[in-house]
């Protein structure tokens, strides 16, 4: 309105009411009584219909100016706005023909919306002052958070944030408010999609409900850090998401925790998983084993025999004294030869722990072939050994190596029912600092369907009866422990090749 004044910063409207006595000290405590912060209503003028005695002596309390007949608030041109609350049509028609140019004059029915707009803009005022304090609550909450804390809009921009590292990256807030999350967080032209990284800003505002995700970013100085993200969703009057804050964590140091652990707990299960194989491969053994020991303990009880009967018989054999004397030596051959395959055995079965070292594949080979000569021998399976001269070196724990190649001859033999040739070749890749060891066989082969399964735990191709498919998957998990590779190459009733390739040193 164009006669509207400001005074003390406040909205002064300076009105005038045309009322029947009865209402009129109504009225008139109502606006005296109604204070809006930020708007002031100043009663000018009262022209009551009908006198009460009551409106009048408050009128002289208050000292508003009273007229006896309506047609005197026309004249008044300081009036911003008059009020008709009798309901009449006729003082409405001259009220509104006859008033200054400036005034507005408002219907009963106006009126009473007037006043109750105007406790609505107490109530926003009283809001304000509220939103205010709990404002500076807000800015006090994101300044105190040990985590970055920022607050957007719709469109993933910055409004406000801490000065949290995880947000700013060392720079000032002021560099950040106004960018875009994406921007800022990832280094992005767009907002982040489930081609990238999903996010939890999108997803809060389709469901309408908190939503949280985790994001690895790189910090300025190429640090790699794990961070948790939280998104609420902040509604207007309506219902409406505004504003979403955004709670950034940073979960780097406990998740490495957890990674150490559970590397720790994998390297457990792949020692018990090696430890329950070697076990296996121990009563595989057992035939193969007997086999070989009852050979020497059958040559040891014969020649004692021979030797128990000359002298209880009191005589001298062709060869005299050199004919006992041979027959003691190989006796002690052969018990020798006992004690090492025994020995051999206890080595493979006990469980230590894993010890890296250099070891001889020339000394693994032979070994592994003493352990399983009988199984060979009962497969009519030939082998064939292509291995360098001299010493052929590799770095790794011997033991579990041992068990490796035990699975890989095993499967070898079980592979040529009707006999065959195993062949173990090798190599070195001095460039690498690696050497290669193949072990082939001329068996049935391997489906192609099943060749990228043959690594999985429990895969197996060969039935129940015949193990539960741990034994490459031990292979497998043992060759990565020790920084190398395992690969097959097979064809069906071609047979199989697995090339290994270890280290030569501690890496």
């Amino acid at each position: 309105m164009a006669s509207t004044k400001a005074y003390d910063h406040c909205l002064l409207l300076r009105v005038g009411v045309v009322a029947k006595g009865s209402r009129c000290l109504g009225i008139m405590r109502m606006l005296d009584d109604f204070k809006p912060s930020g708007l002031r209503l100043k009663l000018m003028a009262l022209a009551p219909v009908s006198k009460s005695i009551s409106c009048l002596k408050f009128a002289g309390e208050v000292g508003v100016p009273i007229y006896d007949d309506y047609r005197d608030m026309c004249t008044l041109e300081t009036l911003d706005l008059i009020l008709e609350m009798t309901g009449r049509p006729d003082i409405l028609a001259h009220l509104q023909h006859h008033k200054a140019q400036a005034t507005v004059v408002l219907d009963r029915q106006a009126s009473m919306l007037f006043f109750d707009l105007a406790r609505q803009y107490e109530m926003v005022a009283e809001r304000e002052a509220e939103i205010g304090l709990a404002t500076s609550f807000a800015s006090a909450l994101l300044e105190a958070s040990p985590d970055g804390v920022m607050v957007m809009d719709r469109n993933y921009r910055i409004i406000n944030c801490n000065n949290s590292p995880l947000i700013t990256g060392g720079k000032p807030r002021e560099a950040i408010l106004g960018k875009y999350c994406f921007e800022v967080m990832h280094g992005l032209l767009h907002p982040c999609s489930s081609h990238d990284r999903f996010c939890p800003t999108q997803e809060t505002l389709r469901t309408r409900r908190p939503a949280r995700t985790m994001h690895e970013v790189t910090t300025t100085n190429g640090e790699p850090r794990v961070l948790q993200i939280i998104v609420f969703p902040l509604f207007n009057m309506l219902g409406e998401i505004v504003q979403f804050v955004e709670i950034i964590r940073d979960m780097t140091s406990d998740f490495s925790a957890h990674d150490e652990h559970r590397a720790q707990a994998i390297k457990d299960d792949l020692a018990r998983v090696a430890q329950e194989d070697r076990l296996t491969s121990i009563g595989r053994l057992v035939a193969s084993v007997c086999h070989e020991i009852n050979n020497p303990i059958a040559s040891i009880v014969t020649f004692n025999k021979l030797i128990l009967s000359h002298i209880r018989d009191g005589t001298m054999p062709p060869q005299g004294m050199a004919a006992f004397e041979k027959y003691l030596d190989l006796s002690v051959k052969e018990a020798l030869r006992c004690g090492e395959i025994v020995k051999t055995l206890l080595t493979f079965a006990r469980q230590k722990k894993i010890e890296a070292d250099h070891f001889d594949l020339h000394e693994m080979i032979k070994t592994i072939i003493l352990l399983t000569g009988y199984q060979l021998q009962m497969a009519g399976v030939t082998v064939s050994i292509l291995l360098p001269e001299g010493a052929f070196m590799a770095w790794g724990d011997c033991s579990l190596m041992q068990q490796c190649l035990m699975n890989l001859f095993f499967n070898a033999i079980e592979a040529m029912p009707h006999g065959g040739t195993l062949t173990i070749a090798g190599g070195k890749i001095e460039k690498e600092k690696r050497v290669w060891l193949s072990i082939a066989d001329t068996g049935n082969g391997i489906k192609a369907e099943d060749l990228p399964r043959i690594f999985e735990p429990f895969y197996s191709t060969k039935g129940l009866s015949k193990g539960v498919g741990l034994g490459l998957s031990m292979v497998y998990g043992i060759i990565r422990e020790h920084n190398g590779t395992i690969e097959v190459q097979s064809e069906p009733g071609k047979g199989s090749a697995f090339k290994l390739v270890l280290p030569t040193g501690p890496r």
